[in-house]
């Protein structure tokens, strides 16, 4: 397996050496790869949005509240930093899908 030497906690979905990596777990081989990505190139050039799920502030108050448990369950922040950083995640998924946040995640 030829692991990437940039990105080591995480895979880059843009890097070549991270998606070579994951179809190597995956146990998919190359033709499969790249036909996926001239998929992509093709739908990104010709201005297509990419759809996202339907993201619902009852569906973000349960993402709010999963995230927390976990974030408190490291054990390595504080109550008041995990829900900030809670907060922080459920915002970016407002921008991605152009959604205004709610009272709520201010």
């Amino acid at each position: 397996m030829s692991p990437c030497n940039i990105h080591k906690d995480f895979f880059d979905e843009n890097c070549p050496d991270c998606k070579l990596e994951y179809a190597e777990l995956k146990g998919l081989d190359q033709s499969t790869i790249k036909d996926d990505d001239k998929a992509k190139k093709l739908s990104n050039k010709s201005g297509n949005k990419i759809a996202y799920k339907e993201f619902s502030e009852d569906r973000a108050k349960k993402l709010y509240e999963e995230l927390l448990i976990q974030f408190l369950r490291t054990k390595s922040v504080d109550e008041a930093e995990a829900a900030r950083r809670a907060r922080q995640i459920i915002r970016k998924q407002c921008a991605i899908r152009g959604i205004q946040i709610w009272s709520w995640l201010k």
